[in-house]
């Protein structure tokens, strides 16, 4: 599972790098809830959950100048068969390739025909 997350994870990044909103949300399963702040947030189709990326993406790139998301580190945790609970450690890098951006954004991860 470890070579999958990296892959996925490694899509997930240059996706997000290149403002790749619909390749972004086309990586999640609706109804989506996203937590920030100790806030759930809940997005109940495709348009909520593309808003939401397309203005996480914009805020970003804006506040710090976030060019190029890059993951540093994945702790994963198996839920059962089809499932992994990942914890990831990003590294947001402006376009000096400076950390700008040092966070960490835990995901819920279900096993798919696709992979």
């Amino acid at each position: 599972m470890s070579g999958g997350l990296d892959s996925f994870f490694a899509d997930y990044a240059r996706r997000y790098t290149e403002g790749d909103v619909e390749g972004v949300t086309s990586l999640c399963l609706w109804p989506f809830v996203a937590v920030r702040r100790g806030e759930a947030i809940h997005m109940p189709d495709h348009g909520a959950v593309w808003d939401h990326f397309a203005s996480s993406i914009a805020a970003y790139r804006r506040a710090a100048d976030a060019q190029e998301w890059r993951p540093v580190e994945i702790d994963a945790r198996h839920l059962g068969e089809h499932s992994v609970f990942a914890t990831v450690h990003w590294n947001a890098l402006d376009a000096d390739a400076q950390v700008v951006r040092d966070t960490w954004t835990s995901y819920q991860l279900l096993s798919t025909s696709d992979g």
